[in-house]
């Protein structure tokens, strides 16, 4: 049995830009460990003591190609260099991790998906994990987006089909009014909520949800600074 605590090889099948600060790293783990929508991975270079956490953007159908979204911070020790690698370039991987944000078939009829930066990319599993398991009948999901630009927006292109986006740059941010609005027929009390991004958009977003009658067990946050 894989111990998910221990560092494992992965290869790179690509890195390619998928936002104006971010790459899509996609990874080939040398043995393939089934993960859940929500959880990460560490990741490092080989020989390295430095590591950086990733939260998975491939649903759980897809754990032997693995991809994660990597936000390029200009001063930082691991970005900039995983922006660099090629196809073939080795990593080790260690994971999957995380048993607090998750979301899982049977949690709720309905989900809600609140995303700001960099924290679109846990969501992004999400909702890939909900179309695979949930029929269109059953339930529905909506995935709200918050960001400057949609330059800022990771892999826009491939996902606008179904985000409502708020590009800030033009528009006010997102307030408990638009909330009420936009999950006006998504009931309180069937409906999952999972919040991520900055802490204060975290914290509006989740005093909104309470504020229009979500229960505090319905939703689940995590931050992305």
């Amino acid at each position: 049995m894989i111990s998910i605590a221990v560092w494992r090889p992965a290869r790179v099948i690509s890195c390619n830009p998928a936002a104006s600060d971010m790459v899509s790293l996609v990874l080939e783990p040398a043995e393939a460990v089934p993960h859940r929508a929500g959880q990460h991975y560490e990741i490092r270079f080989p020989g390295d003591e430095l590591s950086r956490k990733f939260s998975i953007v491939s649903g759980p159908a897809r754990p032997r190609q693995l991809e994660f979204g990597v936000q390029i911070l200009p001063n930082g020790m691991m970005s900039p260099r995983l922006a660099r690698t090629a196809p073939g370039d080795r990593l080790e991987i260690r994971g999957p991790l995380g048993e607090a944000f998750l979301w899982t078939p049977g949690l709720g009829t309905s989900l809600v998906l609140l995303a700001a930066g960099a924290g679109i990319t846990p969501l992004l599993c999400m909702h890939e994990h909900f179309v695979a398991t949930v029929s269109p009948a059953a339930g529905r999901c909506l995935f709200i987006v918050s960001a400057r630009t949609q330059e800022r927006i990771f892999r826009y292109q491939n996902f606008k089909s179904f985000l409502s986006i708020r590009l800030t740059a033009a528009q006010p941010r997102l307030t408990r009014d638009d909330l009420r609005e936009e999950l006006a027929d998504m009931p309180p009390d069937e409906t999952d909520v999972r919040v991520c991004g900055p802490p204060r958009f975290i914290d509006a977003m989740v005093d909104g949800l309470l504020d229009i009658g979500f229960a505090e067990t319905r939703v689940r946050s995590e931050a992305f600074l």
